[in-house]
Parts: C-alpha cells; sequence; structure tokens
C-alpha cells in the first residue's frame, strides 16, 4: 500500500469518527428535549411575580434577578422581605449549585409550594416553574 492511499484512509476514518459523534450528541440533545429534561446552567435566573398578595412593596410584573444565594422570609435580614402573614421568618431559599440553581424550604409553617406540589427537598429549578410562598406567586424566567 502506497503513503498516499493510507494518508486518504487514515482521513476518511477521522472524518467518519467525527460524524458519528455529532450524529450521537445531535441524538442525546434531541431526546433530552423530547422527555422535557431543560437543565438550566445559567449565571442568573429571574423571578417575575404573577401575584403580590399581601406583598404591598413588590408589584405584580415585577421581577427579582439572582445570581447568588438569595433567601426569602418576613425577617429583616433576608435577602427579600416578604410582608405576607403565611410566610415564616425564613422560609426559603434559592442559591446556585454546579452551574444550576436549587430551590430549598427552609422548614416554613405553611410550606413552599413548587409547581403546586409541596417542596420535600432540595430541587433544580427549570424555565417556568411556578414557586408560590403564603400569597406570592412568581414564575422561573431566565437572563
Amino acid at each position: 500500500m502506497d503513503i498516499e492511499r493510507f494518508i486518504g484512509l487514515v482521513f476518511t476514518g477521522f472524518f467518519v469518527l467525527i460524524l458519528l459523534y455529532i450524529i450521537i450528541r445531535s441524538l442525546i440533545l434531541m431526546s433530552k428535549d423530547m422527555n422535557g429534561e431543560e437543565v438550566l446552567r445559567e449565571k442568573a435566573l429571574q423571578l417575575l411575580i404573577l401575584r403580590t398578595g399581601e406583598n404591598h412593596k413588590l408589584s405584580e410584573g415585577g421581577k427579582f434577578n439572582i445570581k447568588e444565594e438569595t433567601t426569602f422570609g418576613r425577617k429583616e435580614d433576608n435577602t427579600v422581605v416578604l410582608e405576607d402573614p403565611y410566610v415564616s421568618g425564613y422560609h426559603f431559599r434559592i442559591f446556585p449549585h454546579e452551574g444550576r440553581f436549587v430551590i430549598e424550604d427552609n422548614e416554613s409553617t405553611n410550606g413552599t409550594l413548587l409547581n403546586d406540589k409541596k417542596l420535600t427537598q432540595k430541587t433544580y429549578l427549570k424555565r417556568d416553574d411556578v414557586i408560590k410562598v403564603g400569597n406570592l406567586t412568581m414564575k422561573v424566567k431566565m437572563l
């Protein structure tokens, strides 16, 4: 076998391997999309206020931009202070973890609802998740 034929076979093999990698990667991404697995690997997320309830300092349509750990509750030393009587002193927190954002209820009295289900453990947030705390309702958006 001459050198030109050998080099041609090497380049053909290399090209086929790259093509297979692209096809497999595309299939994996499409299957995640079809399964509804949306991973938010963002540096910041945004909470859109849908309903303020008793929180007179907030306005419907208002937004919170979250880049680092953010705590919500009635106590003054929370990042976001809520005036709702159904909200605990330190109700819940949102924090980044491995490029994603996690929500955690701080053993609040009335609980935190995520998509109308009581939050019982730390949970990764996804786009369009709905968070309900007391009479406050917020929707997860991205920046």
